[in-house]
């Protein structure tokens, strides 16, 4: 146990902050191992500068132009698949919301986040679709961790660990995850979720910002919030 993780868990007594090499992370995803996007994390460290927001892009060049890593990543990863490498970083320590792909994906720690992770099979699908904030479980990965998220694995933006340093993450999956529909999809079932391309969202009633975008509102309870160092 780093550290950094033994003071995070004291600054948060009532939030339990895991190792992402805790058994119970095994529910959403799993660690990686023989990856090493050397020229990609360089590129994220000298051009993400973490600001207030966080800022996500779902494909960057200067990160695709890691050709090792892109066809690595596809290969070894993805069978093969077309995929995209693109970067989330800023500051952020609220859950706000919880999203899931159809498909799994592959998140590089350029420095050290703390995961707020959900799982498909804990959403109420009754009468309206909800999830509750206090199933949600949180995991600290070192920089350089390179996690593989499932599918059905319910997550968001990472939280920083370091209010300075802010946190910034390289985001790999399918091509064309996260654009824009071409369609108006269905608002009922599953499809009042779908927020972009393999992207179905259900966000909390506080993130005023997504719910101005039209995101679904169903997290129900404590919009969760970590306390950094």
């Amino acid at each position: 146990m780093t550290e950094t993780l033994v003071a995070l868990q004291k600054k948060n007594p009532d939030f339990e902050v895991l190792a992402a090499t805790a058994p119970r992370f095994a529910r959403y995803g799993r660690i990686l191992e023989g990856l090493a996007p050397k020229e990609a994390v360089a590129f994220a460290r000298g051009n993400a500068l973490p600001g207030e927001r966080v800022i996500y892009e779902p494909s960057v060049a200067g990160l695709e132009a890691d050709e090792e890593f892109v066809r690595a990543v596809s290969q070894q990863v993805y069978g093969g698949m077309v995929v995209q490498v693109g970067w989330c970083y800023g500051r952020n320590l609220q859950l706000n919301g919880l999203e899931y792909h159809k498909g799994i994906e592959v998140l590089v720690a350029v420095t050290d986040p703390v995961l707020l992770l959900g799982h498909f099979e804990d959403l109420d699908w009754g009468e309206r679709i909800t999830y509750d904030t206090a199933q949600v479980e949180a995991f600290f990965l070192p920089q350089g961790t390179v996690v593989e998220l499932h599918p059905w694995c319910l997550h968001f933006a990472p939280c920083h660990v370091c209010e300075e340093a802010g946190f910034c993450a390289l985001i790999v999956l399918p091509q064309g995850t996260n654009l824009p529909l071409d369609f108006e999809p269905q608002r009922e079932g599953e499809s009042a979720l779908l927020f972009a391309r393999n992207k179905w969202l259900i966000v909390h009633p506080e993130a005023e910002a997504l719910v101005q975008q039209g995101a679904y509102v169903g997290l129900v309870g404590e919009n969760r919030r970590l306390r950094a160092l």
